[in-house]
């Protein structure tokens, strides 16, 4: 679904962040040509292994290039409608979000799995007459493999986490907001609540040494929330570049437009909360 941006809305032009949401289609067909065209490349060199006689290495680059062509199609534009909520936090109005697709764990576990098996085949095929500086520069390549390895593997654990949760999404009750948007939730008192801001920037690692104005844009909904009064950690501070409650607004499964409003409307109408847990 593509949102307009409202006039208050920072321009992505000359701007690294700003205010309101740019879910911009371009950029995701962008990323999804480049997995596929890649993944199209990587799948050719694996049936040239293959008419060379090397099962291992087609088997190997064939799964690797199942693993990238999946990346882009990570996310669902599916919506779904609020929906009561009753647990631990209450009675209330469940916001829902997506949890990470099969296909997208599916990509991380094969990347993961061959990162984590690409040491002991390197170290399996590197010669006998290999030099100490060879040798040196391969243990840490291995090293940092076997890390990137893991990471995809903790990705994959979250994945299964986050499908295994239930009622995941922001839950509106009476007294208080909780987002039940990551492994541990956060929580505040809607009288400790001062804003709900819809933003946007650009996250660049320090390694991206290339800026483009076709970066990824990311978009975040924050809860902006008087002097630090909740519970739970902002996971999400460091990529967001906010500190207060922050949750990724793409992972939405309701019209990301309608919980904005929906948030600002019961932190405007503080009587109107207690129809939250009966509707």
């Amino acid at each position: 679904m593509t949102h307009d941006a409202s006039p208050s809305t920072t321009p992505i032009a000359g701007h690294d962040a700003g205010e309101g949401w740019h879910f911009t289609p371009r950029r995701h067909y962008l990323l999804a040509g480049a997995c596929l065209l890649l993944a199209a490349i990587l799948l050719l060199a694996g049936v040239s292994a293959l008419r060379e006689g090397n099962v291992l290495a087609f088997v190997l680059v064939a799964l690797f290039a199942f693993a990238i062509g999946a990346i882009p199609f990570g996310r669902t534009r599916k919506r779904l409608p609020p929906r009561p909520y009753d647990g631990p936090e209450g009675r209330g109005l469940l916001l829902p979000v997506h949890p990470m697709k099969l296909t997208s764990m599916a990509g991380f576990f094969l990347i993961g799995l061959l990162l984590l098996l690409a040491p002991v085949m390197a170290v399996d095929e590197a010669p006998d007459d290999a030099g100490a500086g060879r040798l040196v520069l391969a243990v840490v390549l291995s090293l940092f493999a076997f890390a990137t390895g893991v990471f995809f593997m903790l990705a994959v654990w979250g994945g299964i986490r986050s499908r295994m949760t239930p009622d995941k999404g922001i839950v509106l009750t009476p007294d208080q907001v909780v987002l039940r948007t990551q492994a541990e939730p956060m929580s505040f008192a809607w009288d400790d609540l001062r804003a709900v801001r819809p933003h946007w920037n650009r996250f660049r690692p320090p390694s991206d040494l290339f800026r483009s104005a076709e970066d990824p844009i990311h978009n975040w909904l924050s809860f902006e929330v008087e002097g630090g009064r909740y519970e739970g950690t902002n996971v999400l501070a460091g990529m967001s570049g906010s500190g207060h409650p922050t949750m990724d607004a793409e992972k939405l499964a309701v019209d990301p437009d309608e919980v904005l409003r929906l948030c600002r409307h019961y932190l405007a109408h503080p009587a109107e909360r207690t129809g939250l847990a009966s509707r």
